[in-house]
Formats: structure tokens, sequence, C-alpha cells
């Protein structure tokens, strides 16, 4: 099977209709190779999930730079994260855990899918994906799309009051293989 022609199985948590047509897209921008470089990509192509994009230059494990945030992480957090390093908004106790869980995306690499809860009942599912750079000499890329399962108007007003530092670990989390198989996850526990 060539490697355009594959899109992988999603767990039941993540198995939703965006993550999918996303899925496809980034299968088509991919065509045979692992996946696309950073120039292949086309926003035009997506324009309903831009929204819920985040696109981070992956430096190390610790170092996930975040070139590009949709308008909904921003909301989430309350402020505008670009030019962050995404590890830096995760909670210090499990900061580790989300480093080894993303760079196993670009490393491997693979995609991961994870569903993460929020305030108020309000929950997430979302994917990862590599991207290759453009030139050999520049970092990997980790691109998110985030998918809200509910309604969070009523998020995006209390953050804007009060901002937070952290985003939520994603309590359910697996890799899905593109075709180079899954990262071990012996270490995870």
């Amino acid at each position: 099977m060539a490697v355009q022609e594959f899109i992988p199985e999603l767990p039941t948590f993540a198995d939703h209709p965006a993550l999918r047509d996303f899925l496809e897209v980034w299968n088509g921008w991919r065509g045979a190779a692992i996946a696309p470089r950073r120039a292949d990509i086309n926003p035009r192509d997506i324009p309903e999930l831009m929204r819920g994009v985040t696109l981070m230059d992956a430096i190390a494990p610790d170092n996930l730079h975040i070139r590009y945030v949709g308008s909904l992480l921003c909301e989430i957090v309350g402020q505008d994260i670009t030019g962050e390093n995404y590890i830096e908004f995760t909670a210090p106790e499990v900061r580790n855990l989300r480093a080894r869980r993303l760079w196993g995306v670009v490393s491997q690499p693979a995609a991961a899918v994870w569903m993460s809860p929020w305030e108020h009942d309000a929950q997430f599912v979302g994917l990862s994906v590599p991207v290759l750079p453009s030139e050999d000499a520049l970092p990997m890329k980790l691109m998110q799309v985030l998918i809200p399962l509910r309604d969070t108007h009523h998020m995006a007003s209390e953050r804007k009051r009060n901002p937070i530092s952290s985003v939520t670990l994603s309590n359910l989390f697996r890799y899905v293989d593109i075709g180079a198989g899954k990262p071990d996850t012996s270490v995870e526990a």
C-alpha cells in the first residue's frame, strides 16, 4: 500500500469527522512521503479547522516553539502564545510527559490523537502530526488540530479576564502509525 493511500484507523475516542477530514488533507499534502514538507501545507485546504491549528518548531523535547496558533487555543489560555515554548504552558509535574509524547510524534515520526478535559466539563479532541521542514537544516515541525466537543464561548470570555498559565495534559493519548511504526510508550507510566 502506498503511503498516500493510507488513512490510519483512529481509536474510538478520537474518531471525529473533522480529524478524519484533516488526515485526508494531510495525506494529500504528504503524497508518497512519510510526512509533508512545510512548503506543501496550504491553510486554504482546511479553512474550517484553522481556528484550532497550532504549528510548532520541534527544536528539542523541551522546546516546541509556537510559530502559529489559531484563535481557539488563544481563547483557551486567554492570551496569544505565538512565539512561546508550548512546553512552558504545561504544569511542571507533567511537563516531561508532555515533552516525551510530542517529541515521539516528530522523532518516530507518528501521529497522535488525544482528548483533554477542561473546566465546566468542556472537552477537546486533537490530532498531532509531523511536518518536515522545507529545508533540511531547519527543525521538524509539529502540527496540531484541536476540535472542541462542546461550546467554548463561555470559556473565552472568562479567559480574557483570567488567563491561565498551563494547558491541561490529555487524559487519553494514543500514537497512530502513519507508516513508520509507533514510538515506545514503556517509559510513559
